[in-house]
């Protein structure tokens, strides 16, 4: 019996077919992976020394990063991949998602919607809020 894998290479034989199953099915992760590479201060966000522990850390902990981010003995998270780089790899998950790679088992999939949840949580960080409690009566 053929693996699903398998099964999917003898449905999709071409480069095309295979690339454009992927984009059809993976066509909303991609686009929100382009809108984050488009969003200048995301990649300010992402660029700074500041944030870096905060942006591992979030990124550790679904682990789905284990192989490039790793704790410290002090509890510090860090990365261990010198091929590793915040930015770098969101776009190395893109091309990823529209090549003629299988994608059903792949941990690109799980990095790219934890980038996603980052880009959210990055969007919903306090510095919107704190305008708000300025103007508060109280």
């Amino acid at each position: 019996m053929p693996t699903a894998k398998q099964s999917w290479l003898n449905k999709y034989q071409t480069y095309y077919a295979q690339t454009e199953y992927n984009k059809e099915h993976y066509g909303k992760r991609i686009k929100q992976l382009k809108r984050m590479l488009e969003d200048e201060k995301f990649l300010e966000f992402l660029s700074t020394k500041e944030c870096k522990e905060d942006i591992l850390t979030y990124l550790a902990k679904s682990n789905h990063f284990d192989m490039m981010i790793v704790f410290s003995e002090q509890d510090e998270p860090y990365i261990c991949d010198k091929d590793f780089g915040l930015i770098n790899h969101m776009k190395k998950m893109l091309g990823i998602l529209q090549s003629e790679q299988y994608l059903r088992d792949s941990i690109v999939r799980k990095q790219a919607k934890r980038y996603v949840e980052m880009y959210l949580w990055w969007n919903k960080e306090p510095k919107d809020y704190l305008k708000d409690l300025e103007e508060l009566p109280f």
